[in-house]
């Protein structure tokens, strides 16, 4: 077989398209890993960034929240209206806890440093369904003045939605959350609260 000019023409114009190629995949391919690696990094910065806050905000939590005499108020589920079952355990010891259940008024709700620990909590436990700042995406908001349950309105109410559930996709957190972790949460929620004071019925 012979070879004509424009044959070898041929095969070095394709062995040159084939080596163009060759070389924009091994960019692209680095490219890519290079990119995978900064999500890495990118991504393990932000947990360690999380867990930082939460340590922070572990060491800043009040330590003269007094635990007044008295019984248990009575928890009940907001959808069922049995009574909630505390056996799981979870961050019931705090002082926080053990006073917010015979007072029903959450003890965190004026200190920043927990208002801030507990907008680390929702924004990972809650805002795929409530929206980043509260303000509803497949669930309501929940920082105006209308509460798709009233008794959210009060510490107490909220407190029981959140740890037992409400109708549709919102769950009980219980066993997810600790009991004093809801409680971070809700302070957060009561300090981006943007509804009419009058309202703000767990003030009173």
């Amino acid at each position: 077989m012979k070879f004509s000019f424009s044959m070898v023409r041929d095969v070095r114009f394709h062995t040159a398209v084939a080596a163009v190629g060759l070389t924009v995949y091994l960019a692209a391919c680095n490219s890519a890993q290079e990119l995978d690696s900064h999500s890495m990094v990118s991504e393990d910065a932000k947990k360690e960034a999380v867990s930082e806050h939460l340590k922070l905000a572990e060491a800043n939590k009040p330590t003269t929240i007094a635990v007044p005499p008295g019984p248990m108020l009575d928890f009940r589920g907001t959808i069922s209206g049995d009574p909630l079952d505390f056996n799981d355990k979870k961050g019931d010891d705090t002082p926080a806890v053990k006073a917010f259940k015979v007072t029903g008024k959450n003890p965190y709700n004026d200190y920043e440093a927990i208002n801030k620990s507990g907008y680390t909590i929702f924004s990972t436990a809650c805002a795929g369904c409530h929206g980043h700042l509260a303000e509803g995406k497949l669930g309501p908001a929940l920082t105006d003045d209308y509460w798709t349950y009233p008794n959210n309105a009060t510490d107490k109410g909220l407190f029981e939605t959140i740890y037992g559930g409400g109708q549709g996709m919102m769950g009980p957190q219980r066993g997810l959350l600790s009991q004093d972790e809801i409680l971070q949460v809700m302070s957060w929620l009561r300090s981006a609260y943007s509804g009419d004071p009058k309202k703000a019925k767990w003030k009173k």
